[in-house]
């Protein structure tokens, strides 16, 4: 199975073409551009020099893609945390997704979102089991449609950028399968923390991002407060666009567990030149991401829609 994820970003968007088999993940290509895409604004001038490039991005490749994913950034989705089980009746979902969406905004009706709902590994104050929901905007689903018509292809699976990289330290981190994984993704102006193990989400939590230094002490409450809630952390990786090398030293320095840089492509073969092995190299903590969203097989959520 060929496939193509496409991460739309706010920097840039980033793909990767991947052949998928009982052997494992292979890499065939892979790209970005250099403009973002805003999926509310596709007229917008940098959404068309984004869609511009991207369709030459894709228009390149003599692969003959099969699938095809998507993965969103924070600004196309937002999520939550409710009671419930992946079994609940569905009418009972339904009222407490309105009931959210209510809460977020006035304005929202349940028709106009597509649901991704996971497992969520804490229980509540009252010991009930919990749900952690992705919300989608259909209007956005259809604007990914819109800028990938060239592929010819319906979209199979699409997520948020965090869950699909726990897809990528469950594939290419066997070796931590018994440990709790702290992931960290850190953004221009934000930081996406997570914890997850056998790919089920423990805990999340959107940190602002004034200045590093800033951002090591929020992460160190936040590690401080899963201690507290009887989770400990084996170990941190981490990613994203604005990681830097002395943010990752601060980390290191600062946390009391061990910190990497997650290798997206540690257990990925690759079928690619030397020019973009280098590049795989350099940027493996960005595109994690997009590994993630060619390995759905590991995604344990479910799509609702009303």
């Amino acid at each position: 199975m060929k496939s193509l994820t496409v991460f739309f970003n706010s920097d840039k968007v980033y793909s990767g073409i991947f052949e998928r088999n009982n052997k494992g993940l292979t890499l065939l290509d892979i790209s970005s551009t250099l403009d973002p895409v805003d999926l509310d604004d596709l007229d917008d001038e940098y959404s068309k020099k984004g869609i511009n490039q991207l369709t030459r991005n894709l228009s390149a490749t003599e692969h003959k893609i099969e699938e095809l994913n998507v993965v969103l950034n924070n600004e196309s989705t937002f999520w939550t945390i409710i009671p419930g089980t992946m079994d609940m009746d569905k009418s009972t979902l339904k009222d407490l997704l309105s009931l959210e969406l209510k809460e977020n905004n006035e304005s929202f009706n349940i028709t106009d979102f597509t649901f991704r709902i996971y497992p969520y590994g804490q229980k509540d104050d009252f010991d009930s089991e919990m749900l952690f929901i992705v919300f989608i905007r259909k209007s956005i689903i259809e604007n990914c449609k819109k800028v990938l018509e060239i592929t010819g292809l319906e979209i199979g699976y699409i997520t948020m950028a965090q869950i699909a990289s726990q897809n990528t330290i469950e594939y290419n981190y066997p070796d931590t399968s018994h440990l709790y994984d702290l992931l960290i993704n850190v953004e221009e102006s934000f930081c996406d923390v997570s914890l997850s193990n056998n790919n089920t989400s423990y805990y999340y939590d959107l940190l602002k991002k004034d200045s590093e230094e800033g951002l090591v002490e929020a992460i160190e409450a936040e590690i401080e407060k899963l201690k507290g809630n009887g989770l400990s952390p084996g170990n941190a990786l981490v990613i994203g666009t604005s990681l830097n090398k002395s943010l990752l030293d601060m980390l290191t320095n600062s946390l009391n567990l061990e910190v990497k840089r997650l290798n997206s492509f540690r257990f990925v073969r690759a079928n690619i030149d030397d020019r973009l092995r280098k590049y795989c190299i350099r940027t493996s903590h960005i595109y994690s991401p997009v590994v993630g969203g060619s390995l759905n097989s590991f995604d344990k959520g479910q799509v609702f829609e009303f």
